[in-house]
Formats: C-alpha cells, sequence, structure tokens
C-alpha cells in the first residue's frame, strides 16, 4: 500500500481520537485539510486538492477534492475555538514545569485581516498555542487587552508549575501588557521604543549622615539619550513611564551591525541574557514566513472572510503542530538522515519532506505515530 494512504488511514483515525465528542465527518474533513496543507506545501485550496489527488488520498477528480475543502472552510458548524481548545488541552500540559517562553505578535494577511498570535518558542520556530483574526483596517468590537488577556487566560490553564515569559515588541508594549503577564505571575520581556521615558537611581552616598543609603533619581529622559551609536550598552534598574512610574529593569544595547538600539525591559535582571532572549523573538519572523509566501503561501488564498479564514488557520496550525512532532520523532528514532544532511542541519522542525518523500525508505513506525507518542516527552522535546 502506498505510504500516503497508509499515513492519512492513521491520520485520520488520530484526529477521531483527539477529538472525541466532534461529529465524524468534521473529524475527517479536519484530517484532510491538514494532511493537504503539509503534502501540498500550501494553504491554498487548489494546490492542496491536486497533491491530495497526486497521493491517490482520494479517487475523485481534483475540482470534486476542492469542493470539498471549500466546504469545511465554509461550514460555521466547525467551532475552532472549541477544537482548539480541545487540542491545546492535549499538547500544552506535557510542558509543565518547564522554562518557557511566549511571543506575542500581530501580522496582517494584506488587507483582509490581522492576527493577533501567542506562540510557544520551539526550537527555530514558534509554534501557535492562541490567535485571533482580527479586521485589519476596521474597529475591533474586542479590545486589543481583553484579547491578549482572554488569550493569556487559555494557555495558562494548562501551564501548572511551568515558568513562562511573555515576549512582545515595542508595538505592542505598554503598562496594560505588564499589569496582563504580573497578574499572572508571568515573567515580561518587552522590547520599548526610543522615546519611551526612565530614570534611573544615581549611586547610593558615600558620604555624610545619608552614606549607605540610596542615590536619589536622576531627570526624566528618553531612553534614546542612553545610548545612541554601536557598540554602546547600559544595563540596571529604573523608573519607566513618567505617567506610571513603573519599577523595572531596562537592558539597552546598540549592538555592531545593528540599525538600531534596543530598550528592552523586563521584571527579571537586566543583563546580556535578556538581549539573548528577546532575540529569540525573531523567530516569529520565520514562523510567518512559513505560513506566507516562503512556505505555506497563506497570502495567496482568495478568502476574505475573517471566520472562515479562522478555519483555514485551524488545519494550518494543527499541521505545523503535527509536522513538527513527526520531525522530532523522526530525529528521536536516529531517521534524520533519511531527510536532512549527515553533517551539519539543514532543514529545520518544518521539514515537510518528511510527509513529502514518503517514498522514500523510512521506518515504518514512524508513519504510524504522528501523535501518538505525546505520553513521551523526550519525543516531543528532543529538538
Amino acid at each position: 500500500m502506498d505510504a500516503s494512504v497508509v499515513l492519512w488511514e492513521n491520520w485520520q483515525q488520530q484526529v477521531k481520537q483527539l477529538l472525541e465528542g466532534m461529529h465524524g465527518h468534521q473529524t475527517k474533513g479536519l484530517a484532510l485539510m491538514v494532511l493537504s496543507i503539509v503534502l501540498s506545501g500550501s494553504a491554498v485550496l487548489q494546490r492542496m486538492a491536486e497533491s491530495v489527488q497526486q497521493h491517490s488520498i482520494s479517487e475523485a477528480k481534483m475540482p470534486s477534492i476542492e469542493r470539498r475543502l471549500a466546504r469545511f472552510v465554509a461550514n460555521d458548524r466547525i467551532e475552532v475555538s472549541r477544537i482548539w481548545k480541545q487540542l491545546v488541552a492535549q499538547f500544552l500540559p506535557y510542558f509543565r514545569e518547564q522554562r518557557l517562553w511566549f511571543v506575542l505578535d500581530c501580522t496582517p494577511i494584506d488587507d483582509r485581516a490581522c492576527i493577533v498570535y501567542i506562540g510557544l518558542l520551539f526550537q527555530s520556530r514558534v509554534l501557535p498555542v492562541a490567535w485571533r483574526v482580527m479586521p485589519n483596517q476596521e474597529h475591533w468590537e474586542e479590545g486589543q487587552w481583553e484579547l491578549v488577556a482572554a488569550m493569556l487566560d487559555e494557555i495558562r490553564v494548562h501551564l501548572a508549575g511551568a515558568d513562562c515569559t511573555l515576549i512582545a515588541d515595542r508595538g505592542l508594549t505598554g503598562m496594560p501588557l505588564v499589569k496582563l503577564c504580573s497578574d499572572r505571575h508571568w515573567h515580561d520581556l518587552l522590547r520599548i521604543a526610543k522615546e519611551h521615558t526612565f530614570r534611573r537611581q544615581l549611586p547610593r552616598l558615600s558620604r555624610g549622615k545619608n552614606k549607605g543609603k540610596k542615590g536619589q533619581w536622576s531627570q526624566w529622559k528618553a531612553c534614546g539619550k542612553l545610548i545612541f551609536q554601536e557598540g554602546q550598552r547600559w544595563f540596571g534598574a529604573v523608573q519607566l513611564w513618567q505617567e506610571e512610574g513603573l519599577e523595572t529593569y531596562l537592558s539597552a544595547v546598540w549592538e555592531p551591525g545593528h540599525k538600531e538600539a534596543w530598550f528592552l525591559i523586563s521584571d527579571q535582571s537586566a543583563g546580556p541574557k535578556q538581549v539573548a532572549h528577546y532575540a529569540w523573538r525573531m523567530r516569529v519572523e520565520a514562523t510567518f514566513q512559513d505560513t506566507k509566501s516562503r512556505g505555506w503561501d497563506l497570502e495567496a488564498t482568495l478568502i476574505a472572510d475573517r471566520a472562515r479564514l479562522d478555519r483555514l488557520l485551524l488545519a494550518l496550525f494543527v499541521g505545523m503542530w503535527w509536522v513538527g512532532h513527526l520531525a522530532a520523532a523522526c530525529i528521536h528514532k536516529g531517521k534524520r538522515e533519511s531527510f536532512d544532511r549527515h553533517d551539519r542541519r539543514d532543514k529545520g522542525i518544518f521539514f515537510q519532506e518528511l510527509l513529502q518523500h514518503l517514498g522514500h525508505p523510512v521506518d515504518e513506525n514512524l508513519l504510524h505515530l504522528g501523535f501518538n507518542g505525546l505520553e513521551d516527552r523526550s519525543t516531543l522535546l528532543c529538538l
């Protein structure tokens, strides 16, 4: 039997097991959506349908397969939020009691929509754990911080004992985000703009009757006046935002070769480690490139309705978790050299060759694995 067909039969059974209580036609439709996205390397329905036909997963003609995929995307009875919560409840508990970094970001899908996204940093990419599809050029009915609060609450309920840090870029940083993190006992690592104001504490007094007492605060000034050329850096405790008076730690660096300085605040001590941790945020850019023209080509879809786009994202994000786990299992079982160079790692955790080249000799157990094996944390975290 063709390996693609074996994979399809096992995959749809796994989706059925993961989503107990969901209607059989809906689980089968979701399984087909996910597999067609992964096999085609595209989120465009026509290309997905072509891939299903090429791999002999369905005997139907390509236009019929495309209409089947389109019906799933258009099906209002597919409750994205409920399905994703059911899946995340099975993924995230295996990260309990770990030190975890999450990234909050927004990305536009041209002028159709804006995706507000929280992802878990995992090796070279960011795995989606919560998202909302919002208007890109219209007023949001729900406030930005209410959305973020709801997403954080959806995540943290599954992460008892985990030490979580939220990373965000300067466009999202503000006192409301700091408060959302502190209220949930999460650490924050946030970039601020150079125009934001701060003041630092002057050195302890060394003379007179006030010897040994903390020094006074400096005058308020913009962060951009603290460092202003390449090679400069400063780390220390500050009060931030004259209106708020937030006591936090500031890491200010202008690395050689960078176009501008980074000003990073955190509730944890300032230093080079915070700069290194913030640099991980760039992985979300790589992840969004995976979903766009460099990868699954989400922008090339003709879907404008936000509810339909949300259902397409559900399939795409399940596919990202699935391929990531399959790749981890491949590495864990010593099969990476079947798909990658042996002397270095050219491919990241989303190397679709694992599925696209199923005719390649590979341990048959990998074809049956999928999400079976989530109980083995060493498999999921081996990357």
